[in-house]
């Protein structure tokens, strides 16, 4: 009872924490006040159907589906009730307050998949603050204001945890439920499609496929009925158009004579290296994608080339890389200081490497900021991949390290009488 009260009484201080930082940091406008809560000012207003249709000649665009409005619509509303609607602090403050909701469902989630993935829980509270204090997910929401992310990756990992127990219909919906709250998510479908291939369950294949298409589907298609050529604007062509910026190694061909094809093409490169380098270690390691720390290791190669071929990086990309790398690293059993750790802390660090680069990106620091910033993505994305390639072929390798290490009982003989 006294660890339930301990739980729940730092719940309340993390959503008092969330509400008040933004009081006290929040001092110029954000991606929040730019995009995303004239979307949602526009769902109150009463169409819900032209959210992109307000920010069709703007240089940056809402490039999210729209169930990432989700947690903004009511508190947008609230601030119209209350006279906040007009004040920076005020609106940014109603947003982390509801946003370190998904926040702590996703710290829940954290627990609840090492858990299950390690057999036992013996340090919930430090598992769920590797999340809650994760400097990428407070530069998102409280900085740029990307109140999506946490609930993107609440989807994610509730994805992965229906593909492990082998629900490709609930996987499939999910997975596209996370692709309707923000775009990146996309690249997690890579692994997650590839691995029913891998191991020769082309029907489940099919099956979460067909799930994330029709989700996506039926979640577009009013918005592309209402106004379709911002929807395709905002959501395919526009991002061509954006220039080189800085937090990539890109950075130095923004001279260049091919710039136009990175400009145009970043986004694919990325998905290509992912496609690439997951289906080398399923090949290699099928069976290993079974595991809980097999599954979210490959998430995490597909979510860190995302960052790493990007033509612009800001620090909230790191945030999915960060989030799946820390499970992959808790997700074995035994103690968690090994080199593991490695890679959410180089993760954690690049956070703050691109932050400096995207303050200064056309200076000859922000390129070289730049350049350590894909180096420090690419290590990570190595260390990952390496131990996938290494890890043990029986999925069930974990299970019975962790009973070979328990201690067994031994019977007492009594002496006849």
């Amino acid at each position: 009872m006294t660890s339930r009260a301990l739980t729940a009484g730092l719940g309340v201080l993390y959503v008092a924490a969330s509400t008040v930082a933004p009081l006290v940091l929040k001092t110029t406008p954000s991606d929040l006040d730019l995009f995303f809560w004239p979307s949602a000012e526009t769902v109150v207003a009463g169409h819900p159907l032209l959210i992109y249709a307000a920010h069709a000649h703007d240089l940056y665009l809402d490039d999210n589906g729209p169930l990432g409005l989700v947690p903004l619509v009511p508190m947008a509303a609230l601030a119209n009730a209350l006279g906040w609607a007009g004040s920076l602090s005020g609106r940014a403050a109603l947003s982390g307050a509801v946003v370190s909701l998904f926040v702590l469902l996703l710290a829940y989630q954290a627990v609840r998949f090492t858990a299950a993935a390690r057999g036992d829980s013996p340090w919930p509270l430090a598992v769920a603050a590797t999340v809650l204090l994760a400097p990428a997910l407070w530069i998102a929401i409280i900085d740029y204001g990307h109140t999506e992310q946490p609930v993107e990756l609440c989807l994610v990992l509730c994805v992965v945890t229906c593909s492990l127990r082998r629900r490709s219909l609930l996987s499939g919906i999910a997975l596209g439920a996370a692709v309707l709250t923000r775009t990146v998510a996309g690249f997690c479908v890579i692994p997650l499609l590839l691995l029913p291939l891998a191991t020769r369950r082309s029907r489940a294949a099919a099956t979460t496929a067909l799930a994330t298409l029709v989700t996506v589907g039926v979640g577009l298609t009013p918005f592309v009925l209402a106004d379709a050529q911002a929807v395709s604007h905002s959501l395919l062509t526009y991002r061509a158009t954006l220039p080189i910026g800085g937090g990539s190694f890109w950075v130095i061909a923004r001279q260049a004579s091919w710039a136009g094809i990175v400009r145009s093409g970043d986004v694919y490169l990325g998905a290509a290296a992912a496609i690439v380098l997951v289906a080398m270690s399923l090949r290699r390691r099928p069976a290993v994608a079974t595991t809980h720390a097999g599954l979210i290791g490959l998430i995490t190669v597909a979510s860190c080339c995302f960052p790493l071929f990007a033509k612009t990086v800001f620090p909230y990309y790191l945030a999915e890389p960060y989030v799946f790398a820390t499970l992959w690293w808790l997700a074995r059993p035994g103690t968690a200081r090994n080199w593991r750790v490695l890679v959410p802390l180089i993760l954690a660090i690049d956070v703050f490497i691109v932050k400096a680069a995207t303050t200064s990106p056309f200076s000859a620091a922000g390129a070289v900021e730049g350049v350590m910033s894909s180096i420090a993505l690419g290590a990570a994305m190595a260390l990952v991949t390496v131990d996938l390639l290494r890890a043990s072929d029986d999925p069930a390798a974990p299970r019975a390290a962790r009973e070979a290490s328990r201690p067994r009982s031994v019977p007492v003989v009594q002496d006849a009488q």
